[in-house]
Parts: C-alpha cells; structure tokens; sequence
C-alpha cells in the first residue's frame, strides 16, 4: 500500500524550458514603459508556469491584451502563463506579453534588456531582449536559447 501511494505522488516528469525570439521595440521619447515578446518551449514531457519577471532596471509584470469593440485593453495575468510539455508559448504584439516600467534611459536598437523569467518548476532564467527599430517586427531572430 506504502508503495503505491509513493508511486502516485511521484513529481511529475520534468520540464524543459528555452527561451528565445525575444525582443522590443524602441520606445518614444518621453515614454517609460516599453512591451517584451519571446518565445517560450517546453521541450519536456511535464509542464511548467512562468509565475514572474524580474526586470533589475525598473518593474515587469505579464499582461494579455484583448479587443472589444474596437477597444484595446490589457490586463495583468496574476496566476502567470502555463507552457504544457511539448509546446510552446508565444508572447506577441496584441496578446501576451511582459511590460516593463520605469525605464530611466531609452534603449537604441541594437542594445539590449536584460530580465529574468522565473519559472515555477524550472527556476530561474536570465535572457536578454534586443530592442528593435519602430518599423520592425522582430522576427529577424537568433533562435531559442536555453
């Protein structure tokens, strides 16, 4: 009996999370906030929650963004965003992403953010984001990091 409760409560298989894709776009003078995309996968079998982003120049948190009537709107995601095993998530313009505030200096295209993600099972991982120009889309990547 011991044993085979020991075996039902055994952690689920783990995950396996890179990062990459991530950047945003130079902001306006005058503006302090600024919107990060990325590319979460889980290449495990278990899945994982990003609970926070720590953002050592200001404050992070993660928002979606939702349209109603012609109306955008964006709201903080409190319970964070779950990536299955197997899957990814995509943070992009008009739906998930992470917003930082509080920036002194406006980053030029071509520097980068630093952050970093924190993950329910997986801990912690640094990334930097490259800021792009207004025009672009950002798509013109570097790949998943791990």
């Amino acid at each position: 009996m011991a044993l085979a409760l020991f075996a039902c409560s055994s952690p689920e298989a783990p995950a396996a999370i890179r990062v990459g894709d991530g950047w945003a776009r130079e902001i306006a003078p005058g503006q302090t906030a600024a919107a990060i995309y990325l590319t979460i996968a889980n290449k495990g079998a278990g899945s994982d929650r990003l609970t926070a982003v720590k953002f050592p120049l200001g404050e992070a948190s993660l928002h979606a963004t939702s349209s109603s009537d012609g109306v955008a709107r964006m709201r903080p995601l409190s319970d964070g965003i779950e990536i299955a095993g197997g899957s990814s998530v995509e943070l992009k313009p008009g739906g998930t992403h992470i917003m930082v505030t509080g920036l002194n200096q406006r980053p030029s295209p071509g520097e980068t953010i630093p952050l970093t993600l924190v993950f329910e099972r997986s801990g912690e991982r640094p990334v930097a984001v490259r800021v792009v120009g207004a025009g672009d889309d950002g798509h013109s990547s570097h790949g998943m990091k791990r």
